[in-house]
C-alpha cells in the first residue's frame, strides 16, 4: 500500500495504514506497534533535561503535572523541543518563543513521528523558576522495536 498524502499535506507512511474492504484505515499513533518506554522528571526545573530515544520513537506522549497537595507558581509551563540536532540547537530553540512546544501543567500532549522521521530525542525546561513546587513530567514512548 502506497503513503497517503492527507488535505492537510501530512505524508502517511504505509506502515501506517490497514487496508479493509478497499479502503485505507489510518492507526492512530498510540495503535502503532511498540515497545513502551517511560521517563519521568520530577520538579523540573529551569536547567535543559533531555530524555534519549536512540533507536526512535513512534509516539511519544507527554504530561506535566502539578503532584497533589502541592502549590503551583504562576504562569508555570513546560519547553519542549523535538529533535534538536545538539545541545545548542536545543538551548537555542528553549530560549526563543514560537521554536519550542509549550505545554501547561495538567496538560498531555502526542506526538507521531515517521518510519523514516522517528522522535530521537525530546529537552524540556520550566518557563519560569520554581521554588518548592512539586511536579512531575512523564514521557511515555512507543520506541520502534
Amino acid at each position: 500500500m502506497p503513503a497517503v498524502l492527507t488535505p492537510s499535506g501530512w505524508t502517511i507512511p504505509a506502515a501506517a495504514q490497514r487496508e479493509e474492504g478497499g479502503l485505507a484505515l489510518i492507526a492512530s499513533p498510540t495503535e502503532r506497534t511498540a515497545l513502551l518506554s517511560i521517563a519521568l522528571i520530577r520538579d523540573l526545573t529551569t536547567t535543559r533535561q533531555q530524555v534519549a530515544l536512540p533507536s526512535g520513537a513512534l509516539w511519544v506522549s507527554v504530561q506535566y503535572r502539578l503532584l497533589p497537595g502541592a502549590t503551583a507558581v504562576a504562569n508555570q509551563f513546560a519547553r519542549i523541543v523535538v529533535n534538536a540536532a545538539s545541545d545548542a540547537d536545543a538551548n537555542g530553540r528553549l530560549a526563543l518563543d514560537g521554536a519550542f512546544i509549550a505545554l501547561c501543567q495538567g496538560d498531555e500532549l502526542l506526538i507521531a513521528g515517521q518510519d523514516d522521521d522517528p522522535i530521537t530525542r525530546i529537552d524540556v525546561v520550566s518557563s519560569a523558576a520554581v521554588g518548592s513546587e512539586k511536579t512531575l513530567l512523564q514521557v511515555l514512548a512507543g520506541v520502534r522495536q
